[in-house]
């Protein structure tokens, strides 16, 4: 077992391989690795990786659109490293980022069987909004999940 330092940074072209184990781990109905390749060139992609091993165990992608929309596209974490914070840990690293935008929504899909996930987000309270029929390719359904950001207001 690795010690348990995690760093985030920026994906990089070695990561691919580790990132497929994950996809195919973590996202067994879905071709996500192809959806991971299509967004390498995002402006926020990042790798969590532990110890000085640097074992990547995890990944999230999100996009900012505008002052007032950011969407997270994918967080996934390696099967064998669930349940040690490191989801939490990205989630925080990806919300302190369009925090700095002044992003007054989050977005997300997540799968409607997926209870681990939705328990999850609504842990970092994003709110279910409804649901998006045919969502992904097998034809199943998904969950739009919302967080609302509020900022102090600034003194005049």
């Amino acid at each position: 077992m690795p010690d348990s330092k995690l760093n985030i940074r920026k994906i990089c072209n070695v990561d691919f391989d580790r990132l497929n184990e994950i996809c195919v781990k973590g996202f067994p109905k879905d071709d996500a690795i192809d959806i991971v390749s299509s967004l390498y060139d995002s402006e926020h992609f990042y790798v969590a990786e532990l110890g000085k091993e640097q074992i990547i165990v995890g990944f999230i992608i999100f996009g900012i659109y505008s002052l007032r929309t950011a969407h997270i596209m994918i967080l996934a974490v390696h099967p064998d490293y669930q349940r040690m914070n490191i989801g939490s840990d990205l989630l925080e690293f990806a919300l302190g980022i369009i925090k700095k935008e002044y992003v007054t929504k989050v977005r997300l899909e997540v799968r409607m069987e997926n209870d681990a996930a939705i328990k999850f987000y609504e842990h970092f309270n994003f709110k279910n909004k409804g649901i998006i029929e045919d969502y992904y390719d097998d034809g199943s359904s998904a969950y739009l999940m919302v967080q609302e950001l509020d900022y102090p207001k600034k003194e005049k």
